[in-house]
């Protein structure tokens, strides 16, 4: 039996599935934070400031003033309101129908959203960028990003990507300037609690534990506490698919196995997009 054959049948015979979903499966379904040509294509400026991807922007500290809102803008208009649901997770979507499914997704472009699984099944561990919140704290209301992003975008100084202040999100109540919400937008601890809720029903039955393009850039999300899960169940069967990123600057993902729990678990060294549309084939030609 290959290793796809025996994760296709854990998803089918577990009495629970749990997906931890990262970037690797965007970037399989055609949304990658790694692409640096794309990046550079983009962003001149910030690329000729050393920074070379989107995922570099996470904990980039040298932004000139109003630097940061023209990328957000532009990048949140490209992830969020132009990009379609992308047909990879519709396909993920159709694996898991039929199963007791939970998903754990460090991502923040909304795919699963747009794809229509059941929120209810999914935790959105890092929030998203729908959300803004007042800095000043003047109030616990969240307003959405979207309608601030045209008056950004229409005022961008592309040569800097900078954008003056004066076009930046601001609190509708008190004037201060708003911030992304990203995990504190109300939703958050509600998805949180169905997660939680799920790992205590689950936790003493059979468990398929599937990682798909899970890496270090956010490993204490996913990466770490699903090994601790499967090295404290007895039931677990775990199988980590990501594949390497070699023209990457960023060590993203390894497909490797601890040895505590390798005697229960699969290492799929490949494209996450090959492994669940081998999965879905298989449930297809099973009539399942």
């Amino acid at each position: 039996m290959t290793a796809i054959e025996k994760c296709f049948a854990a998803i089918m015979g577990c009495d629970y599935v749990l997906i931890g979903a990262g970037a690797g499966l965007s970037a399989a379904a055609g949304l990658s934070f790694a692409d640096e040509a794309a990046f550079r294509a983009d962003y001149p400026a910030l690329w000729d400031q050393g920074v070379h991807s989107d995922y570099q922007t996470f904990s980039y500290k040298g932004w000139r003033e109003g630097q940061r809102w023209a990328y957000l803008a532009k990048h949140i208009q490209k992830m969020l309101v132009e990009m379609p649901p992308l047909p990879l997770y519709g396909e993920l979507l159709d694996l898991l129908e039929g199963t007791n499914y939970h998903i754990i997704t460090s991502n923040v472009d909304r795919q699963f959203y747009k794809a229509g699984f059941p929120m209810d099944r999914v935790f959105e561990a890092q929030g998203h960028y729908d959300a803004l919140r007042c800095s000043a704290h003047c109030s616990d209301e969240v307003w959405p990003l979207a309608p601030f992003l045209p008056e950004m975008l229409a005022h961008i100084d592309e040569e800097n990507l900078t954008v003056a202040e004066i076009y930046t999100p601001h609190c509708p109540r008190c004037g201060a300037p708003l911030a992304l919400a990203f995990r504190d937008n109300g939703e958050h601890a509600d998805q949180e609690a169905r997660y939680r809720a799920f790992l205590h029903q689950s936790e003493d039955a059979s468990i398929a534990i599937i990682e798909f393009g899970v890496g270090f850039n956010s490993a204490g999300v996913i990466r770490v506490p699903f090994e601790r899960i499967v090295g404290e169940r007895a039931q677990a069967q775990f199988f980590r698919v990501t594949v390497d990123y070699p023209d990457s600057e960023e060590e993203i993902a390894y497909p490797e196995i601890p040895r505590p729990i390798a005697d229960k678990s699969v290492s799929i060294n490949a494209d996450a997009r090959a492994v669940i549309r081998a999965l879905l084939a298989m449930k297809q030609a099973a009539g399942q």
